[in-house]
């Protein structure tokens, strides 16, 4: 029962207490009125209490409306770095294959250098045992012609391998400076990826610090002013019921008071009445005493009118306590990937949850806290586990929603949708494509019953289904 409903009744109550109270002799219920005066005082400083505590409450509901939409943009913000450090990582990867690829062709590069400087040093060592003519002269001393022909020719060969080779040489040792720099920017950029990676992770804990804190404190004061209204709610109801039994019994002592004052006077009144008419006789007797026959009158007595009655208030609702939802069975394998090529509707009974854990709540069931049906499952998981794609599509959605978080949904086509809630941070945006399998987001930490888990839901043509009929638990 509201303060607002208990108002009437308990003012009626206190009305009618010293309305009764006012017919009462002083002396027999001076006690009673000096108690339900004191214990009146203290419920008008409940009530007074109460009504700061429901326009402080009123104050903190507003403040509460910045501090959620404070949660929101944190939580936003987590899934954006987060999804930054991915792209980071994929390019500090990236520069590490291009490191070790130029790495690998400097290794070529320096072999080819370090063998043609054998070649080049065994030629100059040559030159300097048979000098400038390096043998060249035995081959021009040949007297046939035909002979010196063939000579020049293998000469003409002999030289331009020389060439080659140093010119080779040349070639080399400027490809190995060039990649030299190369090498010293990839690793300039690899330390700049890993600062800026190391930043983002700085952040990513300052936005969860955060978005903790403010959850933290909306939930406290709020909870705290609840707790504290509650009581004296229960304190009004305890001492309104104590003012009606005062009253109550102040009523009944006045109706008996009243009676036996009507009694006492009734008593009299027959006494006078009696003098009066033995007086009387008594002059007759004289002059009739044959004739005198007296005759006693008898007051009839009114029997007092019964207390009015007062209808004892309705007693205070009781709040259902909440009852724990049921677990209806446990995820051991999580989603892995898809068959490709083949439509979704194909998939029924083949498919498996995005998250290990405990699957609670069953499809079409009343929750447990009143008011809905349940149109998904919720699997109990642990903070910031890894929630995957349960088949192949398009992430339609990727965003924060009144009522389920960090919300992402997934179209399949064929009118199919796959629903994830109650994520800590989303992984996907809207547009991206994502295979079977794929981590699209990980585990929040506020869902049923203040348990850290995954909210998940398939719908055909916007209607829920039940996704235990397309999915396999084991």
């Amino acid at each position: 029962m509201s303060p607002r409903s208990l108002n009437p009744l308990l003012a009626g109550a206190c009305v009618a207490a010293f309305v009764a109270l006012a017919g009462v002799p002083r002396p027999a219920l001076a006690q009673a009125g000096g108690e339900i005066a004191e214990r009146r005082s203290d419920l008008d400083e409940l009530k007074q209490r109460i009504r700061e505590l429901q326009d402080e409450m009123a104050r903190a509901e507003a403040e509460r409306s910045t501090a959620q939409k404070a949660l929101v943009e944190s939580e936003r913000a987590v899934s954006r770095a987060v999804r930054e450090l991915g792209r980071i990582e994929g390019e500090r990867r990236g520069a590490e294959k291009q490191l070790a690829v130029l790495e690998g062709e400097q290794r070529e590069t320096a072999a080819r250098i370090d063998a043609r400087r054998g070649e080049l040093a065994d030629w100059v060592r040559r030159h300097y045992v048979h000098g400038a003519a390096d043998g060249v002269a035995p081959l021009l001393s040949a007297r046939d012609p035909n002979q010196l022909a063939r000579d020049a020719h293998y000469l003409e060969h002999l030289g331009r391998a020389r060439l080659e080779l140093i010119e080779g040489l040349r070639t080399d040792l400027a490809e190995t400076r060039r990649r030299a720099d190369e090498i010293v920017q990839r690793r300039d950029r690899l330390a700049a990826l890993e600062r800026e990676q190391r930043g983002r992770q700085q952040q990513l804990q300052t936005e969860q610090s955060r978005r903790k804190a403010a959850l933290a404190e909306v939930s406290r004061e709020l909870k705290a002013k609840k707790t504290e209204v509650d009581a004296l709610q229960q304190d009004e109801q305890r001492l309104g019921k104590l003012i009606e039994t005062l009253a109550r019994r102040a009523r009944l002592a006045a109706a008996r008071e009243a009676a036996r004052r009507e009694a006492e006077q009734r008593e009299a009144e027959r006494r006078a009445a009696a003098q009066r008419e033995a007086e009387r006789l008594a002059a007759l007797a004289a002059r009739a005493r044959a004739e005198q026959e007296p005759r006693g009158e008898t007051a009839a007595r009114a029997a007092p009118e019964p207390a009015p009655r007062v209808e004892e208030p309705p007693p205070a609702r009781v709040e259902r306590a909440q009852r724990p939802e049921p677990v209806v069975g446990e995820v051991r394998d999580a989603a892995g990937a898809s068959p490709t090529g083949v439509r979704f509707n194909q998939l029924r009974g083949q498919l498996r949850f995005p998250v290990r854990g405990e699957l609670v709540g069953r499809f079409g069931a009343p929750r447990a806290e009143g008011g809905t049906t349940w149109k998904g499952v919720f699997i109990r998981a642990g903070d910031g586990a890894e929630v995957r794609a349960v088949a192949g599509g398009e992430v339609v959605f990727s965003d924060w929603l009144r009522g389920y978080g960090n919300l992402i949904i997934v179209d399949h086509g064929g009118d199919y949708l796959t629903i994830y809630g109650n994520n800590d941070a989303l992984l996907k945006e809207e547009g991206e494509r994502v295979g079977g399998g794929e981590p699209i987001a990980s585990v929040g930490s506020a869902g049923v019953g203040n348990d850290s888990g995954l909210y998940f839901e398939i719908r055909h043509r916007g209607l829920p289904i039940d996704p235990m009929q397309w999915m396999r638990l084991n």
